[in-house]
């Protein structure tokens, strides 16, 4: 409710703390949402939207999502690009660091891959 109340044009002559409430709201709401969005990560489950736009987006554009998802248009985002693009940046680290620690500990001459153990048995 409170997140649904802080998405109201509200006048400030009539609410003078909603500045402060929807800031506070908005924190929290984005602190919660990271906190879901990590832990599906990590569980290896794909969340089908965005989570953090229901914190910044404006009513119409959650209106016309709300839509869409109710008219099954986004049946098909199983993996939406925010998270394959979160893979992406994982791996081109590690790709950067994985070099300079196997050169720090003295084993990159010496490494050979195993192409073999990549594939799926």
């Amino acid at each position: 409710m409170d997140l649904a109340a802080s998405k109201v044009n509200v006048d400030k002559k009539l609410a003078s703390n909603f500045i402060e409430f929807r800031y506070r709201v908005t924190k929290d709401f984005d602190e919660w949402l990271n906190l879901i969005k990590e832990k599906a990560y990590r569980a290896g489950l794909p969340l089908r939207t965005e989570l953090l736009s229901m914190v910044h987006g404006s009513p119409e554009e959650l209106g016309h999502e709300a839509e869409a998802e109710s008219l099954g248009f986004n049946s098909s985002r199983i993996h939406p690009d925010v998270y394959m693009n979160e893979l992406l940046c994982g791996m081109r680290v590690i790709h950067q660091v994985l070099p300079a620690i196997m050169k720090k500990l003295g084993i990159d001459e010496e490494f050979k891959l195993d192409e073999s153990e990549l594939r799926a048995k």
